[in-house]
């Protein structure tokens, strides 16, 4: 994925949390993403898209970049708001 297509997910999936009023919180990291619950799920995948804006702008962060849009998207899954197939669409090329 390019730059531009990542920002641009990262932006949709920002403001479905915002007009959701999904608070930004950091899961404990001795927790499993199983022990969550949807709004655990949900926080956890809005704090972590700070991070990805961040990452993305950095070319030797791609792979940390790519791991983050995978935890969030497993995230916003497992909340039941995406299924894979348009999470996969979000994905790809436009």
């Amino acid at each position: 994925m390019t730059k531009k297509k990542i920002l641009a997910v990262i932006a949709m999936y920002e403001r479905h949390l915002r007009r959701e009023g999904i608070p930004k919180v950091r899961m404990d990291p001795g927790r499993t993403f199983a022990s969550l619950n949807k709004e655990e799920l949900l926080a956890h995948a809005h704090f972590l898209c700070d991070g990805m804006k961040e990452y993305a702008k950095d070319p030797e962060k791609r792979r940390k970049t790519g791991s983050h849009l995978t935890a969030v998207q497993m995230c916003l899954s497992f909340a039941g708001w995406y299924t894979l197939e348009e999470l996969m669409n979000h994905s790809r090329p436009t």
